[in-house]
């Protein structure tokens, strides 16, 4: 038995049904809308108090209780039109900035923005490194799509080849006591856990740089005996990645990836 699971994890009497830290965006029903003020959004019924504007690449997303009546969403919007303006932009050019599917265009791939270089031919493929990453294909009228397709399955194949591998490493280095690992194309989280000790990773943290790939699955690991976010967690966190609160703030700057 490793340190941590000795420290943390009690001895258990029954086996609860496992809980899970996921989101529900999978599974939930989004309807799409126009407001009053000409602004389009998505709308999703939640188990919440009030109403959410949240930003995505595909618009804005209003979260709201299925209580609320729609002209009291219109209102929200529209009081806040000029903010919702400048962060659609904003949102667009982050993503601009890590994922521009065309030629002469970029690719974040392990922390480095490849050129991405596409060319005729009469097969499709992918040739991808850590220093380029070449498209081929006969159709360039729909090469955008394809090189966004071919890269998410090159990038599901090498996630489901190394992060269960990284992870059983560093929990077994940490006496962790993870059961699985697999992998997840979640779109607004880097991963998940469970309480009976399973751990869910997103394919697009092969995306980042190293360091910060380690991070999250260092933050994934600690739920394994701390299912919060306390100071027992965080002292976990640190002990798998020394540098966490750099690393903690620097990721923020990558989610937009999720939504690709």
């Amino acid at each position: 038995m490793g340190f941590w699971t000795a420290l943390f994890s009690p001895t258990p009497t029954a086996k609860p049904k496992p809980r899970v830290r996921r989101a529900a965006d999978d599974t939930a029903v989004v309807k799409v809308r126009t407001s009053s003020s000409g602004i389009d959004y998505r709308l999703e019924r939640a188990r919440r108090k009030s109403i959410g504007l949240i930003i995505t690449t595909d618009g804005l997303l209003i979260r709201a209780p299925s209580w609320t009546p729609l002209y009291e969403i219109d209102a929200a919007i529209s009081e806040r039109q000029t903010w919702i303006a400048t962060a659609l932009q904003r949102q667009l050019a982050r993503r601009a900035q890590l994922a521009e599917h065309r030629h002469g265009g970029h690719v974040l791939f392990r922390g480095n923005k490849l050129k991405m270089e596409l060319r005729p031919g009469l097969f499709e493929s992918l040739d991808l490194s850590e220093t380029h990453c070449v498209v081929t294909t006969g159709d360039p009228d729909a090469a955008g799509a394809f090189a966004s397709s071919a890269l998410d399955h090159e990038f599901k194949r090498i996630a489901k080849r190394e992060l269960p591998v990284l992870a059983h490493q560093m929990a077994t280095e940490a006496g962790l006591p993870l059961k699985s690992v697999s992998i997840s194309s979640a779109r607004t989280m880097w991963g998940s856990c469970t309480s009976d000790g399973r751990v869910r990773l997103n394919f697009r943290l092969i995306q980042l740089a190293p360091n910060l790939m380690r991070h999250v699955v260092a933050h994934e690991l600690a739920h394994l005996v701390e299912f919060n976010h306390s100071k027992q967690f965080w002292s976990i966190v640190e002990r798998l990645d020394p540098d966490t609160k750099a690393h903690k703030r620097a990721i923020k700057g990558y989610s937009v990836l999720l939504e690709l």
